[in-house]
């Protein structure tokens, strides 16, 4: 039935491979029509013309960074805020993707699985779940490879339960420049958030990872994940709080 619902869409959404071929180089989110793309996975929302990314002015570090896949590193270097579409996490985990893109660049992808992806690749969207681990990562092509000890980017491992594995969970990727402002730190994730099992939302962009295929069904349930995450709330006192307000 999965299988055959992947093949479906992507006959439907062959029509718009025009609209998509070639790099995205100037246009990272191109608009699809509304009328040809597939039915959209439960509630993630239908948005033909997604925002395109912003970024801070740096010196470092331009936005499609060094090395990779620059067109999906302008992505994950975005720090524009979006108009966030509640999304349940049952959604989001039962996202599929075509296997043949897998381990390949942007501009590797056929037309076709371009425009499948491009169906949910950079929506807005905000999602509750728990977070169940969080480790930092190692500089890496996004960041030029200059990433600091001192300001890693984070991965944040964010399951539909709070006693999930590392398997069952969706990445979210918090990066310094989403972190500026900020009260968030890796201590009151951990000592807060992690030790006491609270719920919490996080708000950000849909991404699409293929580098980690192989990680997945043993370290993250999806390619898909949140990233950058650019708003963390926290469940308390029976209301939505934005975690710094128990940061220092």
């Amino acid at each position: 039935m999965r299988v055959g619902w992947i093949t479906l869409s992507l006959l439907i959404i062959s029509g718009a491979a025009y609209l998509l071929a070639g790099r995205l180089d100037h246009g990272l989110l191109v608009p699809i029509s509304a009328a040809i793309v597939a039915q959209p996975v439960g509630d993630l929302p239908n948005i033909p013309e997604k925002p395109q990314p912003d970024w801070l002015p740096s010196d470092r570090c331009p936005p499609q960074g060094m090395g990779g896949d620059p067109d999906l590193n302008r992505l994950r270097n975005r720090v524009d805020k979006g108009d966030y579409q509640p999304v349940s996490f049952d959604s989001l985990s039962a996202l599929t993707w075509p296997k043949s893109v897998e381990h390949l660049s942007m501009r590797d992808w056929s037309a076709s699985n371009r425009a499948f992806i491009s169906q949910y690749l950079g929506v807005p969207l905000v999602v509750e779940g728990y977070i169940v681990n969080l480790r930092e990562g190692a500089p890496d092509a996004a960041g030029c490879f200059q990433t600091s000890e001192q300001d890693p980017y984070w991965r944040i491992y964010f399951a539909r339960n709070s006693r999930d594995k590392n398997a069952q969970a969706i990445i979210a990727e918090s990066t310094p420049q989403t972190r500026l402002g900020h009260t968030w730190t890796v201590d009151l994730i951990r000592g807060f958030i992690m030790a006491g099992r609270l719920q919490v939302r996080l708000s950000g962009w849909l991404y699409f990872d293929p580098e980690h295929a192989a990680d997945v069904g043993r370290t993250r349930a999806s390619l898909w994940a949140i990233s950058p995450v650019l708003q963390i709330e926290v469940f308390q006192d029976g209301k939505w709080n934005p975690l710094d307000k128990y940061g220092k």
